[in-house]
């Protein structure tokens, strides 16, 4: 089980969530720490903020993990995994190897030991 903090740069890093990943069973789980405003987190998360709910099933912690890596569908999707020495298309690696993070937000994912 792999477990990643989810830190917004704009706040001082501060951690606005917990990624989890079960390599073996292929599924992710996001929780919100209580002390996280919706303000402070990236847009799903800032969602079930506004909703009173601070853990995200396999579906959605699916959803903002697939946000932040290429797309498989993409144009030039054999040149991206080749760039990043991949003989195939896996959400998990892609997330890695860009520390999750994404254009539409100051937040990035650093592994907790």
């Amino acid at each position: 089980m792999y477990k990643f903090a989810i830190k917004n740069k704009v706040y001082n890093d501060k951690t606005v969530g917990y990624l989890y990943y079960d390599e073996t069973a292929k599924t992710y789980r996001i929780e919100i720490p209580v002390n996280v405003k919706s303000v402070e987190a990236p847009l799903i998360l800032s969602d079930f903020i506004r909703k009173g709910k601070r853990e995200l099933d396999h579906k959605w912690s699916l959803r903002w993990v697939q946000g932040r890596v290429t797309p498989p569908e993409r144009q030039n999707i054999g040149q991206v995994l080749k760039n990043n020495g991949m003989k195939f298309y896996s959400e998990f690696p892609l997330l890695l190897k860009n520390q999750g993070r994404s254009c539409q937000d100051e937040c990035y994912i650093e592994q907790v030991k």
